[in-house]
């Protein structure tokens, strides 16, 4: 993981919309997500940039179908205020999330609690 100011890297990598005609249209989106900011390059030659603040997410969400759970992929869904959603499906998406959970909830000051869901049952 990258540090910088004590910035810390979650997650990078590049997103194909169209698959493989997405180089072609010029559509591919390089994502950087560290515990301080956003970062999306995306259009012809990375000309449009967009940073996002993490204290400005309002709230985070995170699917996966079955087909993708078995391939390791998901889809990232971050909700910005008074922007429509922020969607990132790729692998590696599930460690994403809690990684970006876990630094979202520390910048509102809020400790993340992860209860252990195993269930012992006691026979009478």
């Amino acid at each position: 993981m990258a540090q910088h100011n004590d910035e810390t890297t979650i997650w990078q990598g590049t997103t194909w919309p169209l698959g493989c005609l997405s180089p072609l249209c010029c559509s591919s989106v390089r994502w950087r997500i560290t515990n301080k900011r956003i970062d999306s390059v995306s259009g012809c030659c990375g000309s449009t940039e967009h940073t996002v603040d993490i204290r400005r997410i309002t709230d985070l969400g995170f699917h996966r179908s079955c087909l993708q759970m078995l391939s390791g992929r998901g889809t990232l869904t971050i909700h910005v205020a008074d922007q429509p959603p922020l969607s990132v499906t790729s692998f590696g998406m599930k460690g994403a999330y809690t990684r970006l959970k876990e630094a979202w909830l520390a910048t509102k000051g809020v400790v993340a609690v992860f209860y252990d869901v195993s269930v012992r049952i006691k026979r009478f």
